[in-house]
């Protein structure tokens, strides 16, 4: 888990009023075998920006990375972690989370989605990376002040992103270290995609490279023409191979409190891109509306968490994290309108609705 949140006694601050800062911090979460929420211990900080340092310790003979403190541990310790995996698919899941989190919902957040996406047999995500950026947890007062600091996180990772980069270039273009065989995937929920926007507007052109394997857009928060055009989500088209949209028409939160706010435009995870003929290529729209749903009473009325909530969202998910072909999804039917959209089919096999 990164977060952005202030650290007191080695703790991120959790009083209900934190604000995003301009640097973040690092830790380490347990899953425990007990308990609804992941537990956390903070890494030591390192202000330096060269990552020299963990070239030198991954070209050790034994390896040894316990001297790096903060993203350069990180970094450091995936690399090896996801190296060691030659013979099976042992992905890292790099996951930026919606407006009205408190800490102790990330934590629960982040057990959610290991049990969905870790633990499962089928799945090949074995590594999560939580960006927990400070929102405060109030779902109606507090949504402009959650929108404030989704754009300040945005641009420190922008520069967090930079700093790969940097890692990047020094372990494998200078250092020539073996290339790991498994992929890091993106994925944004709600007001994670405005964090997300921000990024992608704070990364230098060439800066940019195909870190990632699959983007996720979830029920995203964001002006539906953000393709179009210079809008920064064109740029995901040269950092990831593949982009899914999962909208939701009969999503609440976006019609309604993101709407009807100050966001008077429409939102791209409800009624989906405002022009699918424009989406870069392998870029794709996925209409989840009323598809699959469990037993979540919040989600029956505001049908917003389908990630979470949804077992055929989650399934069709899975197997975007695992490579299938968009054309080859058991749940999911190719819209007539355009061949980059496909309505994924409810618990009694129907489809969602085509207006």
């Amino acid at each position: 888990m990164i977060s952005n949140r202030k650290v007191v006694n080695n703790r991120f601050r959790n009083v209900g009023k934190e604000r995003a800062r301009r640097d973040f911090r690092v830790a380490k979460c347990t899953i425990p075998t007990t308990g609804s929420a992941a537990e956390y211990q903070l890494l030591p900080d390192n202000d330096s920006a060269s990552y020299t340092n963990v070239v030198k310790a991954l070209s050790r003979d034994n390896g040894n990375i316990n001297s790096l403190k903060g993203t350069a541990s990180m970094f450091a310790d995936l690399y090896q972690q996801m190296l060691a995996i030659k013979d099976g698919q042992s992905d890292c899941l790099f996951f930026i989370h919606g407006f009205a989190y408190t800490l102790e919902a990330n934590l629960k957040s982040i057990k959610e989605l290991h049990d969905h996406y870790i633990a499962p047999s089928n799945s090949g995500i074995d590594h999560l990376v939580y960006v927990a950026w400070p929102s405060i947890g109030h779902k109606v007062g507090t949504y402009w002040n959650d929108q404030n600091d989704a754009e300040e996180t945005g641009r420190v990772l922008g520069g967090l992103f930079s700093k790969l980069h940097g890692f990047f270039l020094e372990l494998f273009e200078i250092a020539g270290s073996e290339r790991c065989t498994n992929r890091i995937h993106l994925a944004a929920h709600s007001m994670g995609n405005t964090v997300l926007d921000h990024m992608l507007q704070n990364i230098p052109q060439q800066k940019l490279f195909n870190l990632f394997g699959e983007t996720l857009l979830l029920n995203s928060d964001v002006p539906h023409e953000i393709f179009e055009g210079s809008g920064s989500f064109r740029r995901l088209e040269k950092l990831s191979s593949r982009t899914h949209i999962y909208i939701s028409q009969s999503d609440e939160v976006l019609s309604g409190l993101s709407r009807f706010t100050k966001n008077f435009g429409r939102r791209l995870g409800h009624k989906g891109p405002r022009n699918l003929k424009d989406l870069p290529t392998e870029t794709y729209v996925v209409d989840t509306t009323n598809a699959g749903v469990g037993d979540d009473l919040m989600e029956k009325t505001l049908d917003h968490w389908g990630y979470l909530k949804r077992p055929h969202v989650i399934e069709d998910i899975i197997m975007v994290l695992t490579g299938k072909d968009e054309e080859h999804f058991p749940k999911r039917r190719m819209s007539r309108k355009a061949d980059n959209y496909f309505y994924l089919k409810d618990a009694h096999g129907h489809n969602a609705p085509t207006n």
